[in-house]
């Protein structure tokens, strides 16, 4: 489930990605996998062509146990950034990790989905990495980077308004 603050447009070169429709503040929980989003058991990445896989990817991610999820809502439309303003926690959910104004592009880095492939990145950020690749474990360093940014935001979670408040009741303690 993802909160009301984005929308979906077309963006340079990629596709289409989510942009910011206000002000969204470091600390924000934006989504988090909830009962609407279908589980895909069964899928053999093995056995699939680089145009199955990407196709998959398209519209889901791998998880850490093999399990496919297929997100309800727009969260597919997030496009990739070796520098994202997104990033996923170990809580199960997404938190902004850098203020994203109103009109940026939404951004996750897609070294954390769990298959095979590698792709061009696209990003430009200074520190971009030219090739994503989903390496297993993550490297060292890009944890922790993920870990050093995350932490920052999770200190900010009671201090910004979180529009998924409600929806969280019982996953996170945000007050």
């Amino acid at each position: 489930m993802i909160a009301k603050l984005f929308e979906v447009r077309e963006t340079q070169g990629k596709g289409k990605g989510l942009f910011a429709k206000e002000f969204i503040p470091t600390g924000t929980v934006i989504c988090f996998e909830c009962d609407k989003c279908k589980v895909l058991t069964g899928i053999d990445p093995a056995k699939m062509t680089v145009k199955e896989k990407e196709a998959l990817l398209d519209y889901a991610y791998r998880k850490k146990d093999g399990t496919y999820i297929a997100p309800c809502d727009e969260t597919r439309y997030l496009n990739h950034s070796c520098n994202a303003n997104i990033l996923g926690t170990e809580q199960g959910f997404d938190i902004v990790v850098r203020d994203i104004n109103t009109g940026e592009e939404a951004t996750y880095d897609y070294r954390d989905f769990y298959d095979d492939l590698i792709m061009n990145c696209q990003c430009g950020e200074e520190n971009c990495c030219k090739e994503v690749t989903f390496e297993h474990p993550v490297p060292p360093e890009l944890l922790k980077y993920w870990e050093e940014k995350t932490s920052a935001a999770l200190k900010l979670v009671n201090e910004v308004a979180q529009p998924l408040r409600e929806e969280l009741k019982g996953k996170l303690d945000v007050r």
